[in-house]
């Protein structure tokens, strides 16, 4: 495998090609669901030791893909405002050891809160991009990711070559997941075996969804929706605070606090903001004893002077009274 002086220390190791060999990965789930039987007998010799794999430091695609990897996961968090860890690392299913995934990322709402979600980060040339064919191009390895992590979400975070960023969420699909776990043990056992394996056909369902509900009659949503909408202005300026104490973070300074709020550097420079409990408490109940701010008298509309006719109008001019 040729390795460049500048760029060959990106991507993934021999070693951990090597180990890639043992067992079933995310590429590979989406390799044996891909229908394409030269591409999955390929694999199949791979696994068993019979070739070796496809060399592909050459791939410009694949290249472009290991370069651009830390900033589509910047993007990602800018866009989402949520955080990327556990990059690169490697995760085995549970419930079989020959299913494993290495980790684009695992999904953070905060550096110590659990995951909510993994990340794929993608690189896609823009001739001819949809949104629908990369769900589609992609969606078993992030059911298998899902999977192997026990994770209900995904997001497929695709850089194209026009500049464009797209971010897809995907849901777990435990049918889907189902069938998958059943091809990559078929696979597996026909790696073991010798066994020639086939071209598993296992429906992809549709991005969109067209089913209509009207859920006003719902006491639950009823209630839920009151306080999503009575609550979406103190969100909006919740948010707006947050970005703009973030702005007054001094550039030299490795943490900063006052009046409830603190902010930290993590290691890599991401800017981590924390509350105070009991300041929150005090905020709220100051909040409440607050009078409620005055409304702004309307102004009142200027009444408008008598329109003049035109010279030619036909109008006959009204009649004058006498004296």
């Amino acid at each position: 495998m040729k390795m460049r002086r500048r760029t060959g220390h990106i991507g993934m190791s021999d070693e951990a090609r090597a180990a890639r060999m043992k067992s079933i990965g995310g590429s590979d789930a989406k390799i044996i669901m891909s229908g394409d039987q030269a591409a999955i007998e390929q694999l199949w010799m791979e696994k068993r030791g019979e070739v070796l794999p496809e060399d592909l430091s050459d791939v410009i695609l694949i290249n472009l893909g290991n370069l651009t990897e830390p900033l589509n996961a910047d993007l990602f968090e800018d866009e989402t405002e949520l955080l990327v860890t556990d990059e690169q690392k490697k995760v085995h299913y549970y419930a079989w050891d020959k299913a494993h995934t290495t980790l684009d990322g695992l999904v953070r709402k905060a550096e110590d809160a659990d995951p909510i979600a993994v990340v794929e980060f993608k690189f896609m040339f823009p001739f001819g991009f949809s949104k629908e064919e990369a769900y589609e191009k992609y969606y078993p390895q992030v059911q298998h990711n899902m999977m192997v992590t026990d994770l209900p979400k995904a997001y497929l975070s695709i850089l194209t070559g026009a500049a464009q960023h797209v971010i897809i969420e995907v849901e777990a699909d435990l049918f889907y997941q189902l069938a998958l776990l059943e091809a990559e043990k078929d696979f597996w056992d026909c790696v073991v075996t010798g066994r020639t394996p086939g071209a598993p056909k296992v429906d992809i369902p549709v991005a969109e969804r067209i089913k209509v509900v009207d859920m006003s009659t719902n006491n639950e949503w009823g209630d839920l929706a009151f306080t999503l909408l009575s609550t979406k202005p103190s969100v909006e300026k919740h948010e707006k605070a947050k970005k703009a104490i973030k702005r007054l973070f001094p550039a030299d300074a490795k943490s900063a606090a006052g009046k409830g709020v603190s902010i930290n550097l993590s290691k890599d420079g991401k800017q981590l903001i924390k509350f105070d409990e009991e300041a929150i408490k005090k905020a709220v109940e100051d909040a409440a004893n607050m009078p409620p701010p005055a409304e702004e008298p309307k102004p009142e509309k200027k009444s408008r002077a008598p329109r003049k006719k035109a010279a030619n109008s036909n109008e006959k001019p009204a009649a004058t009274e006498a004296a």
